[in-house]
């Protein structure tokens, strides 16, 4: 071949691959972005004093909340979530003491590093920890709050479980808004903030509910039960672990129940395995903030409900052994 008919033919390659390359940079940029803005979430969830309000939207219910967030000079950590409307329940972590108050029930103390209510958990650590199942891209900037955002999307890897889109303060890195995508793209739930305050001292109530008196710490493990079936759960996607078991009855009909609660620290799902109606003859969905999923099988009925698809919902039941 002739150098000058080479050298054309060698351009027209390049030409024709290079949009292919250019859609791939542009990809990994907004991955690498992403986690450069969902750490920059984490570390402002762990080191920022802060105050604020959000509104909590599913459906047609909204609950209004107020958050408040400090670091002690000795890096002990202090968080407070209060319900305004209703009952009034509110959460009080201290470091890795979090305890639970409500006025219909019996107020408790449990071990975690963060309250698991509004704020997935997984958002107060690194992106490491969830990138084996989860991807995340930077989409876009906006305005949230009347400050400039940066949108993130959390995207599964396996399509096995819900999304988030997530839109990131760009000066103190605290997450303005959040949104839970099911599998057809849909918001299910929301987390709005309607105020936020930074400040560079803790706030003095923090300080005070230091003094009170916190309620008995309970351990939960996974086997504190005994089981009523032999049957378990034998499969789950990658990434969930079993962080609850047990046997009790239902508060609605006190039906007796096997249940097991898996996490990955973004989402979550229960299975549940209970006697068989006679009346239940057949499988049934319900696609929701919540998907359902449940079959009758010999003497019981299994049901999985939680942020997961459908499809990964049959999948779980078909593996229960």
């Amino acid at each position: 071949m002739k150098p000058g008919v080479w050298l054309v033919s060698l351009t027209l390659v390049l030409l024709s691959a290079s949009p292919a390359f250019a859609q791939q940079e542009a990809e990994q940029v907004a991955q690498s972005d992403g986690e450069r803005w969902y750490d920059f979430m984490s570390t402002a969830l762990n080191e920022q004093n802060f105050e604020a309000s959000l509104v909590y939207v599913l459906g047609e219910r909204i609950e209004p909340y107020h958050w408040l967030h400090a670091v002690e000079p000795n890096g002990e950590q202090l968080e407070l979530i209060v319900q305004m409307n209703g009952p009034g329940f509110r959460a009080l972590r201290i470091g890795d003491k979090v305890s639970h108050f409500h006025p219909a029930a019996r107020d408790y103390s449990l071990r975690a590093n963060s309250i698991n209510h509004l704020i997935p958990p997984a958002f107060s650590e690194k992106f490491e920890k969830i990138q084996s199942y989860y991807r995340v891209v930077a989409v876009g900037g906006a305005r949230v709050l009347d400050r400039k955002a940066q949108h993130i999307r959390l995207i599964s890897k396996h399509d096995n479980r819900f999304g988030f889109s997530v839109w990131v303060d760009r000066d103190s890195g605290m997450p303005l808004k959040v949104m839970m995508i099911n599998e057809d793209g849909i918001p299910v739930e929301q987390v709005q903030m309607t105020s936020l305050a930074l400040r560079q001292d803790p706030s003095p109530l923090l300080e005070e509910l230091k003094r009170l008196s916190m309620p008995p710490l309970i351990q939960v493990t996974k086997n504190s039960q005994q089981m009523q079936r032999s049957l378990r759960p034998l499969w789950h996607p990658e990434g969930f672990k079993l962080v609850e078991q047990k046997h009790h009855q239902l508060a609605v009909d006190n039906t007796p129940v096997d249940h097991y609660l898996f996490t990955d620290g973004l989402t979550e799902y229960s299975v549940y395995i209970a006697p068989r109606d006679a009346e239940q003859t057949g499988a049934m969905s319900v696609v929701g903030s919540q998907n359902l999923y449940t079959e009758p099988r010999n003497d019981v009925i299994i049901t999985v409900v939680g942020q997961i698809p459908i499809q990964t919902a049959k999948r779980i039941v078909a593996e229960v052994q």
